[in-house]
């Protein structure tokens, strides 16, 4: 259905939020019993994304399921505060390191160092 678990996750947040918004407001206006099924359907919607996310990221998912529960659509902030985890194949980091290595220096180039001669001394 989705070109990858990253467009799926974010598609789960997406839609966690848009529930959210319409449980916050159905909770103000509207009957109690349909703004709480709201909220609730929110933190599922929540914690499957945030634990496909974190699965991306190469955490384990389980991970995600407390925090998609706990901070709904904005777990996915703190996930992606996270460091990546993911295992770069060797031969995706050979070529990495070989794109690196043709790039120029980002750096001005050392001009090196003068010598200089010595003051002349005034005891000569």
């Amino acid at each position: 259905m989705f070109e990858s678990r990253l467009q799926t996750a974010q598609v789960f947040l997406v839609l966690s939020l848009v529930v959210a918004l319409t449980g916050s407001v159905v909770l103000f206006v509207g009957p109690l019993a349909v703004g709480l099924f709201c909220v609730a359907v929110q933190a599922a919607l929540a914690a499957v994304g945030c634990y496909l996310y974190a699965d991306t990221k190469g955490y384990s998912g389980l991970i995600g399921l407390p925090i998609g529960v706990g901070l709904g659509a904005m777990g996915a902030l703190l996930i992606l505060l996270l460091p990546d985890q993911t295992e770069e194949s060797y031969i995706a980091e050979q070529k990495r390191l070989a794109r690196e290595g043709f790039k120029p220096s980002r750096r001005r180039k050392d001009p090196g160092y003068e010598v200089l001669d010595p003051d002349p001394s005034p005891y000569d």
